[in-house]
């Protein structure tokens, strides 16, 4: 069954700027991908950013968020969120994973 990680952070009223997002894609997002992840999302309103990732199983998710790289990532990740005001893990409202229901994905994504 696949999973899905939701993580949400409150901004505080900063802006998520695109270099913020692309430090997520560039480094999260795309380590994710090359070790199993299926794809991912980020998204913000006036108050927080979220991002969801699926994964085929809790397992292969597991071996990504215990990895070595995932925490040199998190470094990174501090680092640029930081400087745009977000301080994490300090201003993270929630992370949960859960058991995908039903996932429907148009033909040609």
């Amino acid at each position: 069954m696949p999973i899905a990680r939701y993580w949400s952070v409150k901004t505080g009223g900063n802006e998520v700027t695109e270099e913020m997002a692309n430090t997520w894609k560039d480094n999260f997002l795309a380590y994710a991908i090359e070790n199993g992840c299926m794809r991912g999302a980020l998204a913000a309103d006036d108050e927080r950013v979220i991002a969801v990732s699926i994964w085929p199983d809790l397992e292969t998710m597991n071996s990504v968020i215990d990895s070595d790289a995932y925490q040199d990532i998190a470094e990174v990740m501090t680092a640029s969120w930081g400087a745009g005001g977000i301080t994490l893990p300090d201003d993270v409202e929630f992370s949960c994973n859960g058991e995908l229901l039903v996932m429907v994905v148009p033909e040609g994504m």
